[in-house]
C-alpha cells in the first residue's frame, strides 16, 4: 500500500510543479538567508574572540593625567597584573583626517597585520586597515604626518579598536576620517619632541588583571593615587597648578612677608635697647659734672655748698633771691638754667630708653606671634587648602569600552533575531503547505475513503501527505544552508560587519548547531505543522470521505441580512476560506516586519543624519585638558562631564553639559537647580524617559550615582545628552564658579593644541551621521526585497488556492451563464476588501511591533531612536501592497478564463 501511495507523491509534484517549485525557491532563499545571516555572526564571533586571545585584548584601560611612577607600576606588576602603555598622540592630515599614533605593543592588544610588517624603522609605520583603505594607502606608500615622510610597512588592527571610533562618546565609525598607526618606540619619541600634534599626549594603561583581583579594586588602587607635583614636566599642568594652587601661595607669601619684617623690627629694638645703659650713663655724668662745675664757681664767690640734683634748685634760687650783686645774680640764673636742660635731657633719655626697652619687648612678642601666625596658617593650608588632583581621569572596564568587541556585540543580536525569524518564516512556509496538502485531500477525499475501506491505515496516509512536504523542506533547507556557509551566503553577509568593523581576516566556521539547524528544523517544522493540520482531516470516517462530504464552517451560515446578493457571496466566501485568508493576512504581516525593519532602519539612519545637522548650530567644540583662566574671545564656555547609563544591557556614554541660559548655539533654556536637568530627544527615546521621571547617571570612576528630575525633552539628536544650568553644575561637582572645560564657537579659535583633549568640528558631526545611511543602505534594499517576495508569492499561491478550491463552482456557473466579469467580482474582488482591510491593520501593527523590538537591534549604538515618518510613507507602503494584490488578481484573472464548464462533469455526486 505505501509503494502504491508513494507513486502518487511525484505525480502530484509533476501537477503542482509550479506551486512547490515557488514554496521550494522561498525556503531555499529565507534559509540562505538565515544561514548566511547565523553563520556570519558565527565566524565573526568565532575569529574575533580567537584574535582577542591570540593578540592579548586588553581587560579594561585607564586614563591618568601624568603617567604612572615607577614603582607604583612594578608594585601593580608584583600582584600579577599586566599593564602596557599606551600613550598616543593625534595627528590633523592635509586631507581633513586625523590619525592617532600609538608605539608598538609587546604583551596588550597586540597589532595583527593583514600584510606587510611591524614599523621597526624611524621613518616606517603600520596604519588600521579600513583607514588605510578609504585613504588609499597600500603597503610601501608614503605619508606625512607631523611634518615627517613615513613609509607604511604593514597594515592590520588591533583588539582594542575593534570599532574605529574617535571618541568613545561618539555614535558611528567614520574611518575615511579617523584611523591609527603604530611606530616604533624611537620614532614616537621623536614625534612627541617635535610637538606637532593636534592635541597633548593622552596616558592610557591598558591592563589584564590575570584573575588576581577585580576591576573594582584596581580602581580602588588607582583612586588612590595623587599627583605628585614634583614629576610633572607637562608646562600646561604646571601652568594649571599654578592656577589652582595661587590663592594660596599669595597668602603664604603675604605671612612669609609680615613674619619676615615683625622679626626685622624685632632686631633692631633689640640692638638698640643694648646701648641704653650707655646712653642713660652718660646723659647723668654730664648732668654731674655740671653741678661740680657749678658748686666751684659757687665757691669762688665764698658760696660754699656742695649742689645735688636734689637740692642745686632751691639752693640757686634762694642765691638769686638774697643776692644784692646783679651780675652773680645773672651768673646764677644762667647756671641755673642750663642745669634744668641738662635735667631734663637726662629724663628725656630715661624715658626714651625705658620706652625702646618696652618697644623692643613688644616687638618681640609681636614677632613670636607672627611666627606663630605662620606656623599655624601653614598647618591650616596644608590640611584645608591642599591642591590634591586625582591622577585617574578614566577607568573603562573591556565590557563597557564601546570600542571592544562591538562587531561581536553587534552580530550576536543579529544572530539570535535570525534564529527566532528563521523559525517564524519556516513556520509560514510550512503553512503555506499544509493548505495546499488541505487543498489536495479535500479534492482525493473520495480515494482516501476508499483506501480507508480498502484497509489502509491513518498512519500510512500521514506518511504519505508529509512525505512531500517533508521533501520539499528538507531539500530546500540543505540547499539553502550549502548556498548561505558558501561565499554567496556569509562572505556576503559579513561584507557589512567586515567593512564597518577592523577585524582580522576571517575565516568561516561551520558550527554543528547550525548545520543541524539548517537541516533538521524546516523538516521537523513542516511535520510539526502539517501533521496539526492534516491529521484532523484524515481523521474523518471513511464513509463521509467517499461521500466528500465537506464539513461547513458554522461561521461560514451567519445571517448576513438584506445585503445585496455579490457583496454577499463575497463575504460567505470570505468565510468558506477563513484559513487561507488567514495565511494570506499573516503572511502579509510577516513581509511587512521585514519591510518594517528596512524602512525603520532608513529612516532611523535619515532622521538622525538629517536633525544632527539641523542640530549642530556651532562650527567648532573644543574640549580642554587645561583649561584657561578666560574664555578665549569669540567662544561659549560649557561645563561637561562624561557619565555612564545601562540601555539594554549595554552601558552607554551619556554627556552632561552645564551651559549659560543665553549660549547661542542651543536654542532653548536649561532648568536651574542641582536636581534638575533638561534631556535631549535622543536620550528620551533610547532610555524611555518622560518628563517628570528620575535620571540616574553613574561615575564610573569615582564610583558615583546621580539622580536627577527631568524638567524637560528638547529636540537636540546629536548623540546623547543631558543639559543642566552651568553655575548649578560646577556647584554640584565642586568646581570653581568659572569653571569650563568645553568652548562652542562658530569660527576657528586657535588654541593651543596642548591644553586640549580634542577638537570636533561640525564636518565631523555631519560625516558621523551619514555613514549608517551608506552602511546600512544594501541591507535595507534586501530586507524590502524580501518582504516583496515573500508576500507576492504567499499571496498569490494563496489565491490561486482559493480559486483552484472553488473550480467547481465557477465551472458551475459558467454552465448558468454567468459572465467573466461577474465571477470575478463573486470570486476574486471579494478578497480586495479583505486585503485593502488587512493591509490597513497590519501596517500600523507591524511597525508597532518593529518599533517595540528594533532597539534591541541596536542596543550597543549610542544614539536616539526616532523612527518616525510621515502619512506619506505609509500611504505608499499601503498602495505598494494594494499594487501588489491588483497585479496577482490580474494574473489569477487569467487563471479564471481557462477554467471550462467540463469540471462539474468530472464530480461523480
Amino acid at each position: 500500500m505505501q509503494r502504491v501511495l508513494n507513486k502518487r507523491i511525484f505525480r502530484d509534484l509533476k501537477v503542482n510543479f509550479f506551486r512547490y517549485f515557488a514554496l521550494f525557491l522561498l525556503i531555499t532563499v529565507g534559509m540562505y538567508l538565515i544561514i548566511s545571516l547565523v553563520g556570519a555572526a558565527d565566524t565573526v564571533v568565532v575569529n574575533v574572540n580567537e584574535a582577542a586571545d591570540r593578540n592579548q585584548v586588553e581587560d579594561g584601560e585607564f586614563t591618568v593625567f601624568i603617567p604612572l611612577e615607577k614603582n607604583t607600576i612594578e608594585q601593580l606588576q608584583n600582584k600579577g597584573i599586566s599593564l602596557e602603555k599606551e600613550f598616543y598622540l593625534d595627528y590633523a592630515l592635509a586631507n581633513g583626517s586625523t590619525v592617532r599614533i600609538y608605539k608598538n605593543r609587546d604583551q596588550i592588544n597586540r597589532i595583527e597585520l593583514d600584510e606587510g610588517s611591524l614599523a621597526v624603522d624611524k621613518d616606517e609605520i603600520v596604519l588600521e586597515k579600513h583607514y588605510a583603505q578609504k585613504n588609499d594607502f597600500s603597503v610601501g606608500s608614503e605619508i606625512e604626518i607631523g611634518g615627517k615622510l613615513f613609509r607604511v610597512t604593514g597594515i592590520g588592527s588591533s583588539p582594542d579598536y575593534d570599532a574605529a571610533l574617535k571618541k568613545m562618546t561618539d555614535s558611528s565609525v567614520e574611518s575615511a576620517g579617523f584611523g591609527t598607526g603604530f611606530v616604533s618606540v624611537a620614532q614616537y619619541d621623536q614625534l612627541k619632541e617635535n610637538g606637532n600634534a593636534s592635541k597633548s599626549e593622552e596616558c592610557v594603561y591598558s591592563y589584564r588583571l590575570n584573575g588576581i583581583m577585580t576591576a573594582d579594586e584596581l580602581k580602588d588602587i588607582l583612586g588612590k593615587l595623587k599627583i605628585d607635583r614634583s614629576k610633572v614636566t607637562d608646562t600646561y599642568f604646571l601652568e594649571m597648578l599654578d592656577e589652582l594652587e595661587k590663592s594660596k601661595t599669595e597668602t603664604q607669601q603675604a605671612i612669609s612677608e609680615l613674619s619676615d619684617g615683625t622679626n626685622e623690627l624685632s632686631s633692631g629694638l633689640i640692638e638698640l635697647e643694648s646701648n641704653n645703659e650707655e646712653l642713660k650713663n652718660g646723659a647723668s655724668a654730664i648732668f654731674k659734672q655740671y653741678l661740680q662745675e657749678t658748686s666751684k664757681t659757687l665757691s669762688a664767690y665764698g658760696l660754699g655748698t656742695e649742689l645735688t640734683e636734689d637740692n642745686y634748685q632751691a639752693i640757686l634760687n634762694n642765691i638769686i633771691d638774697g643776692s644784692s650783686n646783679s651780675s652773680t645774680a645773672l651768673q646764677t640764673k644762667t647756671a641755673l638754667k642750663e642745669l634744668n636742660s641738662l635735667k631734663d635731657f637726662k629724663e628725656g633719655i630715661e624715658t626714651y630708653t625705658n620706652a625702646e626697652e618696652d618697644a623692643a619687648n613688644s616687638s618681640k612678642e609681636l614677632a613670636d606671634g607672627v611666627s606663630e601666625l605662620k606656623n599655624k596658617t601653614e598647618k591650616l593650608m596644608n590640611e584645608y587648602f591642599t591642591v590634591d588632583i586625582d591622577n585617574l581621569t578614566q577607568f573603562v572596564e573591556k565590557g563597557n569600552n564601546p570600542r571592544i568587541g562591538a562587531s561581536v556585540n553587534d552580530v550576536m543580536i543579529n544572530k539570535y533575531a535570525g534564529m527566532v525569524a528563521g523559525v517564524i518564516i519556516m513556520v509560514l512556509f510550512t503553512y503555506v503547505i499544509s493548505v495546499f496538502v488541505i487543498h489536495g485531500i479535500e479534492k482525493d477525499s473520495t480515494i482516501i475513503g476508499t483506501l480507508y475501506a480498502l484497509g489502509a491505515t491513518s498512519k500510512q496516509l500521514m506518511k504519505h501527505y508529509l512525505t512531500l512536504p517533508v521533501m520539499i523542506t528538507f531539500f530546500a533547507g540543505m540547499i539553502g544552508m550549502i548556498i548561505g556557509f558558501s561565499p554567496m551566503g556569509v562572505g556576503v553577509q559579513s561584507v557589512d560587519t567586515t567593512s564597518y568593523y577592523s577585524l582580522p581576516v576571517l575565516n568561516t566556521v561551520y558550527p554543528v548547531y547550525l548545520l543541524l539547524y539548517g537541516i533538521v528544523m524546516p523538516s521537523l517544522v513542516a511535520i510539526i505543522v502539517n501533521y496539526l493540520v492534516i491529521n484532523k482531516k484524515l481523521s474523518q470516517p471513511a464513509l463521509k470521505m467517499i461521500r466528500n462530504e465537506q464539513k461547513q464552517n458554522k461561521i461560514s451560515n451567519v445571517n448576513l441580512g438584506n445585503i445585496k446578493f455579490i457583496q454577499r457571496f463575497q463575504i460567505r466566501q470570505f468565510l468558506r476560506e477563513i484559513r487561507t485568508s488567514f495565511t494570506v493576512v499573516f503572511g502579509m504581516f510577516i513581509a511587512l516586519l521585514i519591510l518594517m525593519m528596512g524602512v525603520d532602519c532608513y529612516v532611523l539612519c535619515n532622521n538622525m543624519s538629517s536633525n544632527s545637522k539641523a542640530d549642530t548650530t556651532y562650527e567648532y567644540m573644543y574640549s580642554y585638558k587645561y583649561p584657561t583662566k578666560e574664555v578665549p574671545e569669540g567662544g561659549e564656555a560649557s561645563y561637561a562631564e562624561s557619565l555612564k547609563k545601562e540601555a539594554y544591557g549595554y552601558d552607554l556614554n551619556v554627556t552632561l553639559l552645564g551651559m549659560d541660559q543665553d549660549n547661542k548655539y542651543f536654542a532653548f533654556n536649561v532648568a536651574k537647580g542641582k536636581n534638575n536637568v533638561t534631556i535631549s530627544q535622543s536620550v528620551a527615546t533610547k532610555y524611555h524617559l518622560a518628563v517628570g521621571e528620575k535620571l540616574v547617571l553613574t561615575d564610573d570612576v569615582k564610583n558615583i550615582d546621580y539622580a536627577f528630575t527631568i524638567d524637560r525633552i528638547v529636540p537636540y539628536s546629536v548623540g546623547l545628552y543631558v543639559f543642566m544650568d552651568i553655575d548649578d553644575m560646577r556647584q554640584l561637582f565642586n568646581q570653581k564658579e568659572d569653571y569650563y572645560n568645553v568652548v562652542f564657537s562658530d569660527k576657528d579659535l586657535n588654541i593651543d593644541s596642548g591644553k586640549l583633549y580634542a577638537t570636533t568640528t561640525k564636518n565631523d558631526i555631519v560625516k558621523n551621521s551619514e555613514v549608517f545611511i551608506n552602511q546600512m543602505k544594501p541591507m535595507v534594499i534586501s530586507l524590502i526585497s524580501v518582504s516583496v517576495i515573500i508576500f507576492v508569492v504567499v499571496m498569490y499561491l494563496m489565491m490561486k488556492v482559493m480559486v483552484d478550491r472553488s473550480a467547481f463552482n465557477i465551472s458551475l456557473m459558467k454552465i448558468f451563464g454567468f459572465r467573466q466579469n461577474e465571477i470575478q467580482k463573486l470570486y476574486l474582488d471579494g478578497n480586495f476588501i479583505m486585503v485593502a482591510v488587512s493591509a490597513a491593520l497590519c501596517i500600523p501593527l507591524a511597525k508597532k511591533a518593529m518599533d517595540l523590538m528594533y532597539p534591541y537591534l541596536i542596543a550597543n549604538v549610542a544614539c536616539g531612536m526616532d523612527f518616525s515618518f510621515s502619512w506619506k510613507m505609509y500611504i505608499a507602503i499601503y498602495a505598494g501592497v494594494m499594487l501588489c494584490y491588483l497585479g496577482i488578481n490580474r494574473i489569477l484573472t487569467g487563471r479564471l478564463q481557462k477554467m471550462k464548464p467540463a469540471e462539474v462533469l468530472k464530480n461523480r455526486e
